[in-house]
């Protein structure tokens, strides 16, 4: 299915595919505790799934509902079952706005786990309006949550849930779950999204580079996928569920994906295309942010 916007490599993918699919052996989860922000429903709990068919050891979510995290745990659990793995699942009700209740979330899993090998920060808030007609506190609140909220996350993990990678084993990972509405033209009354979602991507490239070997940072635009916050913008839904789920168990698995670290890339995009093109996206420092025609 065409997208309704350029695509970076010829495959445009819109459902999982071998080389992510999370049954793939080589994408195997074993011995690894996720965390997903925003995991009781949407994308946050597809990738959730994910992680779960691919065997992780634990997969934790958190959200701002008990019931829809009750709900989605059990779905979590079938899939890791349905997949031949024991996963424990478990969830706290913890909304991103508030560092406190990311922080003890992040400290009971590591007292219980040890750590966290991947963080998935997929919480988010959509606010719809035009500039002119917005009220302020509205539009700010998506600042709050995607902003601020993304902070809270990336502070937690490193200061209370990474663990230390063992030898010869990847380091722990950040995955930022943005949109490609950063970095198209405006014109869909999402202006308090896309600049928020904008800023987050900066602050992963901030994160990536200040940790050094200590952690890899992503930033990806997980695909139009049908959620109540994709009803609420109006945009197209062409993907499955499933795709940025395999995407972020890919991201997690595969070392030689760490030059796509800072960038921003999109699920969409087929991994096999990125990993043969390594050389000229590192060269021409492709899908990084810039301010073009300076200094040229």
């Amino acid at each position: 299915m065409a997208f309704p916007f350029p695509t970076f490599t010829t495959p445009f993918h819109s459902t999982v595919y071998p080389s992510i699919s999370p049954t793939n052996p080589s994408l195997s989860a074993a011995k690894k505790t996720i965390l997903i922000t925003g995991g009781g429903s949407g994308i946050g709990k597809a990738i959730a799934i994910a992680f779960a068919t691919a065997g992780a050891r634990a997969v934790i979510i958190l959200g701002r509902s008990s019931s829809t995290l009750s709900a989605a745990s059990g779905e979590i659990s079938a899939a890791a079952t349905a997949s031949g793995h024991v996963t424990a699942v478990k969830s706290f009700v913890a909304d991103i706005r508030d560092a406190t209740a990311v922080s003890n979330a992040v400290k009971s899993v590591r007292e219980e786990f040890g750590g966290i090998d991947v963080f998935v920060a997929n919480a988010g808030d959509l606010y719809m309006s035009t500039i002119e007609n917005a009220v302020a506190e509205d539009w700010w609140r998506s600042f709050e949550t995607n902003v601020k909220g993304t902070l809270n996350c990336m502070q937690s993990f490193v200061h209370h849930g990474l663990k230390p990678a063992a030898e010869g084993a990847l380091p722990p990972t950040f995955i930022n779950v943005a949109t490609i509405a950063a970095h198209i033209p405006p014109g869909f009354g999402m202006s308090a999204y896309s600049s928020s979602k904008l800023a987050t991507w900066k602050m992963a490239a901030y994160l990536d580079a200040e940790m050094g070997d200590r952690l890899r940072v992503f930033t990806i635009h997980p695909g139009n996928v049908a959620t109540a916050m994709s009803d609420k913008a109006g945009t197209p839904q062409l993907d499955d569920a499933t795709l940025p789920g395999g995407f972020c168990a890919w991201l997690a698995a595969t070392p030689e994906a760490d030059f796509l670290r800072g960038r921003f890339i999109s699920v969409n995009w087929d991994v096999e295309e990125l990993l043969r093109r390594k050389s000229e996206i590192v060269e021409k420092n492709m899908l990084s942010m810039e301010l073009s025609g300076w200094g040229a």
